[in-house]
């Protein structure tokens, strides 16, 4: 039954993706366009009807593959506008957003809602009642972008009141209050972002220009260049400029369970004379994997090789990375407690190397607090944050705003779950994440290769559910989807068959009953005046009426002859209604009779003559005795 209605509402939004398309393949004539209106996370469109709720990109918060295509749609109810607003944003930028790109639509203004780079977005206002979501990463992206996270809220303008942890806009629109002052316009009259104060307790904005930094001594407003922090000589006047320094030699052995260390450009840029080549190996002599986090400030030409043990072997290298990585930190886990770093700058490179830090699986670092038996670490700011950072949920156990044995919801919202209600495939949460990043669960539930829980019946049912397919892996029974599309496909042939045959059914009937009905349409001026016409009296009528004398042996009238009369003329009716209904015939029998008199002239004119002399010699009364000279020769005036 749950199968059935996600797939009566996975049908039920189709439909006005499907019309954009359309409109998309009308206006610009290119096929494309529409399909790639219609592609999806795994070919599935993702429906939020909610009131309030959160949208990830795919792999949140790894990094977004290449090559993938996203679609969700966000359905409110008449006369509702839906607020988007976006929490983290990073895709990877390019010309006119030509490789990664997010849009949304429809938009109340003109100019098409297209973004992409690492800059957060403006806030996007629906102009009706939904809103359809794109997203696409194309195949020659580097992959190393993180993806978005947005929120969103859909409602009525002139609403009198709004819930606890919402604030009412000046045109009474109800937003979260957690969008109110983040230099964001979500109300549309800007009014949330009117009195708005700097919380005390957040650290004053530097003074300092960009490339500079500021002494941390209390009112201190010196500025220092970079190149001046951890050269080993205290500028600051309290040494602030050497505190926290990582180690910048060019290359070491590191044997502790963790350490920090950075390229020894990474203040002060001086490669004007050759190239900078630098190799770390890191042995921890422990046999657990180490996990390896890198912030990359690399130049065009510069690159960092991660090799899985000790040396640089080529078929050890794990990764490698380039300037396309410098806007976030990435990770790198060795199969066992050994690894090696190189790092080559070009020389006149105008960057500024990594800086790293590395650990042993399992052990935690000082300001981290371990999960358990599971080997991860969680920080204080992982805690309670409504996202699972622990297998167990440690991480997000004993928090505040929820009750015993009870966890938050991601973003504030001060809404709690059970254990039993997470990783369920039911969503709990406004933005659903009590079903993300699910490392087990519920029973009567099948675990994704993605942290992703699906019911146990959607399992090798022939259609994709899980972002990596891997429901659909190792059946015993697999019905292909090129199956499925041809017996959906022949069902709507044979459909079209049924319909072509009712309406051949129909029509032949049409006709048939049209046929029928021709003989009882009334008869035309001209047949009326034929069948009305009546012969003139016989001389047995004249005689019996007195009007002539009578002949010896002239034969009695008889009044049965009117009856006679009466049907020849019914017969001549039907005879000239048959002839006006079939014309192709009459014609062909006008051809056969003008070839009769064509060619035997002499033959009817002997007839002609001899019914004439009949005519001429013989008495009245013996007329009647040449029915067929005299039917068809007789005068108008001789009956």
């Amino acid at each position: 039954m749950e199968k059935a209605a996600a797939a009566e509402l996975r049908q039920s939004a189709l439909a006005p993706l499907t019309a954009i398309c359309l409109v998309n393949l009308f206006l610009t004539g290119k096929i494309e366009s529409a399909v790639t209106s219609l592609a999806a996370c795994s070919g599935e469109l993702e429906q939020h009807t909610e009131r309030r709720g959160v949208i990830y990109s795919p792999s949140w918060p790894s990094n977004y593959p290449p090559a993938i295509n996203c679609s969700w749609y966000i359905q409110g109810d008449h006369g509702e506008m839906i607020t988007i607003s976006f929490k983290n944003f990073d895709l990877e930028d390019s010309q006119k957003c030509a490789v990664d790109w997010l849009m949304i639509g429809p938009s109340s203004k003109r100019e098409e809602y297209k973004v992409c780079g690492s800059s957060i977005p403006p806030s996007f206002i629906s102009a009706r009642d939904h809103v359809w979501i794109f997203f696409h990463s194309d195949a020659s992206s580097s992959g190393q972008a993180q993806g978005f996270r947005l929120s969103y809220i859909r409602g009525k303008i002139g609403q009198s009141v709004c819930q606890s942890d919402e604030f009412r806009c000046a045109n009474g629109k109800c937003i979260p209050s957690t969008w109110k002052c983040n230099s964001m316009d979500e109300c549309g009259d800007n009014s949330d972002e009117k009195n708005c104060t700097v919380p005390p307790t957040d650290p004053p904005s530097s003074i300092c220009p960009s490339g500079m930094f500021q002494c941390s001594a209390a009112r201190s407003t010196k500025c220092l260049m970079n190149e001046l922090r951890c050269n080993s000589v205290k500028d600051c006047g309290d040494g602030s400029d050497e505190d926290n320094c990582p180690d910048l030699s060019c290359g070491k052995r590191l044997g502790n369970f963790y350490g920090s260390f950075a390229s020894p450009d990474l203040f002060r840029a001086d490669h004007s004379r050759s190239d900078l080549r630098c190799t770390w190996y890191v042995d921890t002599q422990d046999n657990r994997h180490v996990l390896l986090q890198l912030d990359l400030q690399l130049g065009y030409n510069d690159y960092v090789k991660v090799y899985d043990g000790i040396g640089e072997r080529g078929d050890k290298l794990m990764q490698t990375f380039s300037h396309h990585n410098n806007r976030h930190s990435v990770s790198v886990e060795s199969s066992k407690g050994q690894l090696t770093v190189s790092y080559h700058a070009h020389s006149k490179s105008t960057g500024h190397g990594f800086n790293a830090t590395y650990q042993v699986k399992g052990y935690c670092l000082p300001w981290e607090h371990p999960c358990g038996s599971d080997e991860e670490c969680f920080t204080d700011k992982q805690h309670c944050d409504g996202w699972w950072h622990c297998p167990n949920g440690k991480d997000e156990e004993n928090c505040p705003a929820c009750q015993k044995n009870e966890y938050p919801c991601e973003g504030n919202s001060g809404l709690c779950y059970s254990v039993l209600d997470r990783c369920n495939n039911q969503k709990n949460c406004p933005d659903g994440s009590d079903e993300k990043n699910c490392f087990t669960c519920q029973p009567g539930n099948f675990h994704c290769g993605t942290n992703l829980c699906i019911f146990e019946t959607w399992r090798c049912d022939g259609q994709e559910d899980c972002q990596d397919g891997s429901d659909e892996r190792n059946c015993l029974v697999i019905v292909p989807r090129k199956v499925i599309t041809a017996a959906l496909i022949g069902s709507l042939v044979c459909g079209l068959l049924l319909v072509i045959a009712l309406g051949c059914a129909f029509k032949l009937y049409s006709l048939r009953t049209r046929e029928y009905r021709a003989f009882e349409t009334q008869m035309t001026r001209l047949e009326a005046e034929f069948v009305r016409r009546e012969a003139p009296p016989s001389y047995g009528q004249l005689i019996a009426q007195g009007l002539i004398p009578p002949v010896e042996d002239f034969p009695v009238y008889n009044a049965s002859q009117a009856s006679v009369l009466q049907n020849i003329r019914t017969a001549m009716r039907r005879q000239m209604r048959r002839h006006s209904s079939r014309r192709s015939s009459s014609r062909r029998r006008l051809g056969r009779l003008w070839s009769r008199l064509f060619h035997r002239p002499r033959k009817n004119f002997f007839q002609k003559s001899a019914c004439k002399q009949e005519a001429t010699s013989a008495p009245k009364a013996t007329l009647l005795l040449f029915p067929r000279c005299c039917l068809v020769h007789q005068s108008p005036g001789v009956g």
